[in-house]
């Protein structure tokens, strides 16, 4: 086995650059799986810990109002393990750096477990020193660098309550800490949970002896649709306004659509590198062994086994898959895995530590490298393997020349050049090494489509939601109904240019045996702050007499424009199953964000026979410049519980959003090392095999320019029909990504812009350029009275 050993030593010396660019190819692949699914089991495993350690719920009651002794009548429920009954109320505050929101939540005077338990993070649980004490989210906390034992004020009913800080929390409920889905990214700044005694908190929201939150803990087997049913007939007299289960609960379905994304995203790149790898090993290995047959004849007629020489020609790859899958596990475990999670740490509330090597993770990336090398390598090996050595002795002979399809059309091909058809010819004649190396270019530009869709997609988001259906500069909510025109005094502040009340509202829907808790939102008939706009993107009025459903509802419901479905209120004294009322569905529009269904205001009071009333505002202001101004001026209106920025939302959004394009980059420099490492190799190969063609051009004349265009015009011809060929499977697998992301509180459409094409098909240029320039010196230093001697 010596021999073979320095033999492969030198096979190896000569083909450095080749072996460098497959295994660059390995690495990547062996990087992204073992990196993405570390990442994920770092991500889940903690999610899955914290969420048993704390007790996260399983189902989540909103109510008006119910008596605490109703906590019994649910504990009494089948399948339910533990039942917490809480205060909760949002309210706003003002902090030194601006104006902020708060969730008030109530816990037990006195520590004890509880469903949706605290981990308390510094300072310590409330004391018996004092009622007004309270726990502070952490975010929220280090925000507005608060101190253990500083006093904040939150306004509630219209009085500004002092509450003294004694301990900084984190809670499983709020690990995506956001108190709604509209506003898309966590910002601590505006927004923070703090936990109050609730004697305390039912005093001073005058709820002694009531709770308008019930959150259910089941047991392991228990029916969760049971239990939801059984919880609805005991809470609807009390106004329930829904019941959320735990795959719905928005910081659960968030960290669960990040999981998934990650998911589909690992099991699609990896395998598009280890095919890549596969099919540069085999066009690599074909190429060794054909230049190497006699001296397989050779070995064969000494006496050596079919076995042994197999062998020695899979040291290649096996060197590729081992060395790749040893140098990718590192950067995958330690640097990548590690750097998603730094990400995720930014903007999840979850203890997630450091990563580690995990074998059930390892092995499986080295067993997929290794056996797509190994298998590329065989079966470059064992036709010549079937050889008998007489003929193994003899040199192959060329590929038969035969006319293109090409040389038919006279016009045309007597109108191409020389070089070019020299250039086509080539092409024709290798057809297999042609397509091979066209696939590794169309695995590089679906990367590249890939990774420029998720940012197209999200910018067409922000785009639609913040500028086409969001029109307005402020959102105020209100700390109980108001009449419409009592929202006058606010239109009288200056630099407002126009208000526009809306009702905000819960409501369940119900068609056939299906049923949905929905939001709904109406609006003036003639409102131009809050855009509507159907599926083509056509504006949309709200109707006189019907709902609009957005078209993921509906798909969901099996529902179509002209059906009729019942609306029950979740207001008490108008839920009983008597109020439900028959609306009939006008239309289907778009919605990104959440599912809420669209009416005019009139007809909600048809619904609720409230009169014209308003929960909330739409401001616009007579320019942005005035926008702190104006909410100085609103902050000091203590019938306003919250106050909204857009102008913040967006930033906020856009600042998180820059701290994922580290993602992006990186799938674009895999698709960069993938074309790169294609076009060398079958540039390599191609120089190889044309050393005697391009000596004999270089002495007929040809100058060093012409020859360099014969190699490299081919490439860019490879290069762009391979990017022209990637663009629709580029877009089916964009499509089937982003798709994998919507939830139920986000949809993400898959959206590619022209310029995304473009930019695809100009960087595969760009990097096949760079291929070019680095094997520009193999073609000028071809020795040709060496190649001129050479057999033909």
């Amino acid at each position: 086995m010596w021999i073979f050993l320095k033999k492969f030593y030198r096979d190896l010396g000569e083909s450095r650059g080749q072996f460098i660019s497959v295994l660059a190819v390995v690495i990547i692949g062996v990087m992204f799986y073992t990196g993405l699914y570390s990442a994920l089991e770092s991500l889940t495993g903690a999610a899955e810990g914290y969420f048993r350690e704390y007790r996260m719920g399983d189902l989540w009651g909103d109510l008006y109002r119910a008596p605490e002794g109703i906590i019994k009548r649910i504990d009494a429920v089948p399948g339910v393990k533990m039942v917490t009954g809480r205060v909760v109320q949002d309210v706003r505050i003002s902090m030194a750096k601006r104006e902020a929101m708060v969730r008030l939540i109530s816990l037990p005077d006195e520590k004890t477990d509880i469903v949706n338990d605290i981990q308390l993070k510094s300072g310590s649980y409330f004391s018996s020193a004092g009622g007004n004490q309270c726990i502070v989210s952490e975010d929220f906390f280090k925000a507005h660098r608060l101190t253990l034992g500083q006093t904040i004020e939150p306004i509630v009913n219209g009085d500004r309550v002092k509450l003294k800080v004694v301990g900084t929390a984190k809670s499983p409920e709020y690990t995506y800490e956001i108190r709604e889905a509209s506003e898309l990214i966590p910002d601590p700044e505006r927004f923070g949970v703090v936990y109050v005694k609730k004697s305390y908190l039912q005093s001073i929201l005058d709820f002694n002896g009531s709770i308008n939150d019930i959150s259910v803990l089941l047991e392991q087997q228990a029916d969760i649709k049971k239990v939801k049913a059984e919880m609805e007939k005991v809470l609807t007299q009390y106004g329930l306004t829904g019941i959320v289960e735990k795959k719905d609960q928005l910081s659960y379905n968030m960290l669960n659509t990040d999981i998934s994304s990650l998911k589909s995203i690992a099991a699609v790149f990896p395998m598009l590198f280890f095919i890549a790898s596969a099919v540069i090993i085999y066009i690599t290995m074909t190429r060794m062994i054909e230049n190497q047959r006699t001296q397989m004849g050779v070995l064969k007629a000494l006496g050596y086994g079919n076995r042994e020489i197999m062998l020695h020609y899979q040291t290649y790859p096996l060197l590729v898959g081992i060395l790749g899958s040893m140098i990718g596990v590192f950067i995958g475990v330690f640097l990548v895995s590690n750097g998603l999670l730094s990400l995720y740490n930014s903007i999840y509330n979850l203890p997630i530590g450091e990563t580690a090597l995990h074998l059930r993770i390892v092995l499986p990336a080295a067993l997929l490298a290794l056996a797509f090398c190994v298998t590329a390598g065989y079966n470059a090996c064992r036709k010549e393997l079937c050889l008998v050595p007489a003929e193994s002795m003899r040199p192959k002979p060329p590929a038969s020349g035969k006319k293109l399809f090409l040389e038919s059309l006279r016009l045309l091909w007597e109108n191409i050049n020389f070089s070019w058809k020299i250039i086509l010819r080539n092409l024709f004649r290798y057809k297999k090494r042609s397509a091979m190396a066209s696939i590794g270019i169309i695995f590089s530009t679906m990367l590249l489509l890939i990774a420029m869709g998720f940012q197209n997609s999200m910018d067409f988001v922000l785009q639609e939601q913040f500028y086409k259906i969001q029109r307005f500069d402020i959102k105020i909510n209100l700390s109980g109904m108001m009449n419409a025109d009592e929202l006058n005094y606010i239109r009288s502040i200056d630099h407002i240019k126009a208000v526009e009340p809306i009702l905000e509202s819960g409501m369940e829907l119900t068609s056939g045996w299906r049923k949905k808790d929905i939001g709904i939102l109406a609006l003036g008939r003639e409102a131009k702050l809050y855009g509507v706009f159907d599926s083509a993107g056509n504006p949309v009025k709200p109707p006189q007499d019907g709902i609009l459903l957005p078209v993921r509802l509906m798909h969901t419901l099996g529902l179509k424009p002209g059906d009729r479905v019942y609306l029950r209120s979740f207001y008490p004294g108008k839920n009983e199953d008597k109020d439900k009322k028959e609306v009939n569905i006008k239309g289907a529009i778009a919605q990104f964000i959440g599912q809420s269904a669209i009416c005019s205001t009139d007809y909600l009071n048809y619904l609720l026979k409230e009169g014209v009333v308003s929960n909330a505002a739409y401001i616009e202001l007579e320019d942005p410049k005035y926008e702190k101004q104006v909410m100085d001026s609103l902050k000091d209106i203590l019938t306003v519980s919250t106050i909204q920025s857009k102008s913040e939302i967006i930033a906020n959004t856009e600042k998180t959003l820059q701290s994922t394009s580290s993602i992006i980059i990186f799938m674009v420099l895999g698709a960069g090392v993938l074309a790169f490492a294609v076009i060398y190799n079958i540039t390599n190969i191609n120089i190889f095999e044309r050393r005697r063609e391009i000596a004999t051009l270089s002495v007929l004349g040809f100058t060093s320019g012409e020859l360099k265009s014969l190699v490299f015009n081919e490439n860019f011809f490879l290069s762009i029909f391979g990017a022209l060929a990637g663009i629709l499977p580029g877009r089916f697998l964009t499509e089937l990504v982003i798709t994998m992301q919507a939830t139920d509180t986000m949809y993400l459409p898959a959206v590619l812009n022209p310029s995304s094409y473009f930019m695809a098909l100009l960087m595969i240029i760009v990097f096949t350029i760079m291929a070019n320039l680095l094997l520009t010196r193999k073609i000028l230093s071809i020795n040709m009275v060496e190649s001129l001697k050479s057999a033909e």
